[in-house]
């Protein structure tokens, strides 16, 4: 059985001497936070996702990350 949590919260780092990008996010009901190490590539697309879709919701059993359905041709009037 697939167990889905929303992402309560994310921040972004980078470790500027060991050129690191990090993602860290909070799951609902949990206490800590949970931290990804990515390529420069990977950092992109999550941030991406996490800026401009919402809500962000985690399976817990597959281990990644998922946004709300959308409509076929459904667009961001923001980005335009």
């Amino acid at each position: 059985m697939m167990a889905w949590k929303t992402v309560e919260r994310y921040s972004l780092g980078y470790n500027v001497q060991l050129k690191q990008f990090y993602f860290y996010y909070e799951l609902e009901g949990d206490s800590t936070a949970h931290q990804l190490t990515l390529s420069a590539g990977d950092f992109l697309a999550l941030s991406d996702m996490f800026r401009y879709e919402g809500p962000i919701s985690f399976n817990t059993e597959g281990q990644y990350f998922a946004t709300r359905p959308a409509p076929v041709g459904d667009r961001d009037e923001s980005l335009l």
